[in-house]
């Protein structure tokens, strides 16, 4: 007699199970559709484009972030370079992840064990001799690791809570519920082996390791009490597996995350990352998003996506010093809202509408809460179901700005002088030029000869003191290497960025639309900045309105004359320096090798990595409009990440942006350390060891 098992063993019209399955799958749909007709109250967004390289993507996320856990066990600095701490070698969930995917991958193998065993009974049978007891010892393995991995959870969630979890009923039903499935499992396959296997076949029991320990615990009970209990306990878990799956369709659990992750995964933004949705001012109705409806249909699925893992909380540089924003809460708050105003139960109909309708930007999320955001990104770096926080907070952002007109008076101060000036610095007098008294550098318009590069020097660099030195060494930089370069002049304005982020689009879109103009004009091509906000907008965002140009940021620039060996450096002590990524030239753009080769150009051996870098940085504080907002004393994003430079225990932290020169400047000023620890930006440093070779 081979090995093998009979599915249907002991029990009388098994068969119901499969109608009460096309039942409870029944339900499922019915629920998957309540979700869907509620997104259509959304605006429309063309999420189908590109559908060969969804399909192929979403099959690598599935692999890499599903399968494998990517987001939980990578490590914490985001690629595992040498850092200040060991503990930044390890993965940043390695408790949580492991908890979560002992769960997942034996609930994975429990439905492909099952599926296996339906057509092995209706079609052919081949689960039997070595392959079956295979079969078995693996399905018990996974599923024992199951129950491994709910005890992980619970304690994890109910004893070493951890503050971005926010335990609710929901989150104890599901794992008592995963629980009480695989026990009643082991527990009726223990019956059955001591009703069978152990009397007749004891060599196949412990292929059943799960059963088989439970099986030995049974072996005292009667053949009649094993067949009785073997029965009704079968039952119990088939209520229980059936009974689960109408519970999450029923009450929209936490698992529905099972269904809408992928999804969500497939209908992600293509777009290069950050880039923001435009506003036709001539066919708009309402600017931004005051009103739930006026979310896209993929905004609103997201809300449905989002687990409440925290993720998004923990690395929040505004929730961490203290602001009121969490990432985490906004979305929960929005989808409270959501359910509140299109409950599940009426198909999508209205039920509070009108008047006892709150108002969502001053009841549920509150303006405080959106301008709390430095738009960093740290948070969709971290979400494991690609969930959008930022368009939704510069979409609500829009309609303060541009419907309400209700902003922070620094930012009010920052958009007019935008719209008067073409820049932010309210309070300069220096022109566009001055930084360039004395260097010679061509003007376009001034001087007939072309240039085969546009250096778009932006408005810090050119308005503000400390950021004039930054160009100045930039220019030094270009002479030495004989480039034909030129500068706008009097000409260039803003790129834009600050209005686009403080949610003012139509000063945004004129402002773009003018340099547009201007840069055509002019014939210009390849545009090089020392702004990685700039790089950004000018890269990004200029083509949504026909600005088609090649941006180079500096630290390209200068990485690649380093590694051509046209750039030559002296040498010179400046201690142990570290590099501080800028959000937008690191998570928006994916620049990280360019701007450390050239911190190991000038520093060799004394370069240091921070415990926060590369994808897992941390925000200068200064993204999003805050350059030009006010914070609190005690709830500065500056100084927090000063501390991490100073617990770095460096003489140097070099930068590649001028909102994080000014803003880790005036951070280690409030620290008391500027003359122990200094800022420099990287072409600075370039500059002043560069040894002329022309």
């Amino acid at each position: 007699m081979l090995p093998g098992r009979e599915v249907f063993w002991n029990i009388q019209f098994g068969e119901i199970t499969y109608a009460l399955a096309v039942v409870v799958i029944g339900i499922l749909i019915y629920a998957i559709y309540r979700h869907y007709r509620r997104w259509q109250v959304g605006r429309p967004a063309n999420r189908f484009n590109h559908l060969v390289r969804r399909i192929r993507d979403i099959i690598v996320i599935a692999v890499v972030d599903g399968i494998f856990h990517r987001k939980f066990f990578e490590v914490a600095n985001g690629l595992g370079q040498r850092s200040a701490s060991i503990k930044n070698w390890l993965p940043r969930e390695l408790y949580a992840g492991l908890a979560h995917f002992l769960i997942f991958a034996g609930c994975i193998v429990f439905l492909i064990g099952s599926f296996l065993d339906f057509i092995s009974h209706y079609f052919f049978h081949f689960l039997q001799g070595s392959l079956y007891l295979w079969y078995s010892v693996v399905v018990d393995s996974f599923g024992i690791l199951v129950i491994i991995g709910v005890i992980l959870a619970l304690v994890r969630r109910y004893a070493l809570r951890p503050d971005r979890l926010d335990n609710q009923r929901d989150d104890l039903v599901v794992l008592l519920l995963i629980l009480a499935i695989v026990v009643t499992g082991f527990i009726v396959e223990g019956l059955r082996i001591a009703a069978t296997e152990l009397k007749v076949t004891p060599d196949w029991a412990p292929w059943s390791p799960g059963g088989y320990v439970l099986a030995l615990v049974f072996s005292g009970l009667s053949q009649s009490a094993l067949l009785a209990w073997h029965t009704a306990v079968w039952w119990i878990h088939m209520l229980l597996s059936l009974g689960a799956i109408a519970y999450v369709a029923l009450f929209a659990s936490r698992l529905f995350h099972i269904i809408w992750d992928p999804v969500n995964v497939f209908f992600r933004s293509l777009e290069p990352r950050g880039v923001l949705s435009t506003l036709d001012f001539e066919n708009e109705e309402y600017f931004g998003t005051g009103k739930i409806e006026d979310f896209t249909w993929k905004q609103l699925l997201d809300l449905d996506a989002c687990t409440r893992c925290g993720r998004c909380q923990d690395v929040c540089p505004a929730y961490l010093s203290g602001k009121k924003l969490n990432p985490k809460q906004l979305i929960q708050d929005l989808k409270g809202y959501f359910t509140d105003v299109y409950p599940l139960a009426t198909w999508g109909k209205v039920d509070n509408n009108g008047e006892s309708r709150r108002d969502m930007l001053a009841e549920v999320v509150t303006e405080q809460v959106l301008w709390d955001c430095t738009t960093c990104r740290a948070c969709q770096e971290v979400c494991p179901v690609y969930v959008e926080h930022v368009d939704k907070i510069i979409d609500m952002r829009r309609n303060l700005a541009m419907e309400r007109s209700q902003f922070p008076e620094p930012v009010q101060e920052a958009l007019k002088s935008l719209g008067s000036r073409g820049h932010p610095y309210r309070g300069t007098s220096a022109t566009r030029t001055e930084w360039a008294d004395g260097l010679g550098v061509k003007v376009l318009g001034d001087d007939d000869s072309e240039v085969d590069v546009l250096y778009w020097v932006g408005c810090s660099a050119a308005l503000d003191d400390r950021n004039m030195k930054v160009s100045q060494a930039l220019v030094k930089i270009l002479q030495a290497q004989g480039i034909n370069f030129g500068i706008l002049g009097m000409e260039e304005s803003c790129c834009g960025d600050p209005a686009r982020r403080m949610g003012d689009e139509y000063l945004y879109q004129t402002i773009c639309q003018s340099n547009i103009e201007i840069l055509n004009g002019y014939q210009v091509k390849k545009i090089l900045t020392t702004c990685p906000h700039c790089f950004n907008t000018l890269k990004h965002e200029y083509p949504q309105f026909g600005g088609n140009f090649e941006v180079i940021h500096h630290t390209q620039f200068i990485a690649d004359l380093l590694r051509q060996g046209e750039l030559k450096l002296g040498a010179q002590d400046r201690g142990k320096i570290t590099y501080h990524d800028s959000c937008y030239l690191g998570r928006y753009n994916n620049i990280y090798e360019a701007p450390r080769e050239i911190v190991q150009a000038v520093a060799g051996h004394n370069q240091v990595e921070l415990a926060r870098c590369r994808e897992n940085g941390f925000c200068c504080g200064g993204g999003g409009g805050h350059m030009w907002m006010e914070e609190e004393p005690d709830q500065r994003v500056s100084e927090r990440r000063v501390a991490e430079i100073i617990e770095a225990k460096v003489d140097l932290v070099a930068t590649a942006c001028p909102y994080c020169l000014t803003m880790l400047e005036d951070g280690l000023k409030a620290k008391g350390v500027e003359e122990s620890v200094k800022a420099a930006d990287l072409s600075e440093l370039v500059a002043s060891l560069i040894v002329k070779n022309r």
